[in-house]
């Protein structure tokens, strides 16, 4: 059953009309209506509190993700992501451990999504194809500018073998030359702690809300909460603020490129 039809189902069980709903939610009767009829597509967000609204213990969220997943082969986040990146006019990531995944090469994703428990070689390269797929918004005409700031650490840690990193590396400086594209790093000296407690990105366009992804390894969270959103919104520009200059951070990503060109292959 699709969501909307779904969603009208709770209302009705609860006893409450289109306005009454909308008034508890914040949103105009015709959008709850369009909603309802499969007209509008909704968000986790929107998911968990027309669950709690309806006194629906969990199970219109459920069938919220259920929808999502049926209609994608990735985990409903994931195809939120992937979907608020597509709509974006501007993208902003920060990321302390690796390459973020819209600017991985091929047997840098593979690496990484190797490192989960369990993963079998299929798995692998059905998450790779949709990284790829994700990623083809680089190529648009019509694309998104992307703000990327990485710790220094992300280009010295070392993930599937020095020709691997030497590649990426040379890859992040190629892309840093295109002219929606800006990436900074963040000197491993910097005392800085706004982004320790992870990675996000934060993405913004005409007709959407301006919208978090906050990235864990089991639960990562996508939000448009207005207050949840400034607070990254805050860090992001704290890092920026303390990150080097571009013609810099491109200097220091082309070094550690030749750096991981001459070191001597692992065995």
């Amino acid at each position: 059953m699709e969501f909307g039809i779904y969603l009208s189902e709770c209302r009705n069980l609860a006893g409450k009309r289109q306005k009454e709903l909308a008034s508890l939610l914040g949103w105009s009767v015709s959008k709850i209506s369009m909603v309802e009829r499969g007209e509008r597509p909704t968000d986790e967000e929107f998911a968990r509190k027309a669950d709690a609204a309806l006194g629906a213990g969990g199970a219109l969220l459920r069938r919220w993700r259920e929808t999502i997943e049926h209609a994608s082969r990735w985990p409903a986040w994931l195809a939120q992501l992937a979907e608020i990146e597509q709509q974006a006019a501007t993208l902003k990531y920060w990321q302390p451990m690796i390459v973020p995944g819209m600017l991985q090469i091929p047997e840098y994703a593979r690496a990484v999504f190797r490192g989960k428990p369990g993963s079998t070689a299929e798995d692998v390269e059905r998450n790779l194809a949709a990284r790829l797929e994700r990623q083809s918004i680089l190529h648009r005409d019509d694309g998104p500018t992307i703000w990327v700031i990485l710790d220094e650490v992300v280009l010295i840690r070392p993930v599937g073998s020095e020709a691997v990193m030497a590649e990426q590396m040379t890859r992040l400086a190629e892309l840093d030359e295109h002219p929606r594209i800006n990436v900074r790093v963040l000197p491993r000296t910097s005392w800085l702690t706004s982004g320790l407690q992870g990675a996000f990105v934060l993405a913004s366009g005409p007709g959407m809300p301006d919208t978090a992804y906050i990235e864990s390894i089991t639960l990562s969270q996508i939000t448009a909460d207005s207050g949840c959103v400034r607070e990254i919104q805050w860090r992001y520009e704290t890092l920026h603020n303390e990150a080097l200059p571009r013609r810099a951070s491109l200097q220091l990503i082309r070094e550690m490129a030749e750096q991981w060109t001459t070191q001597p292959q692992s065995c």
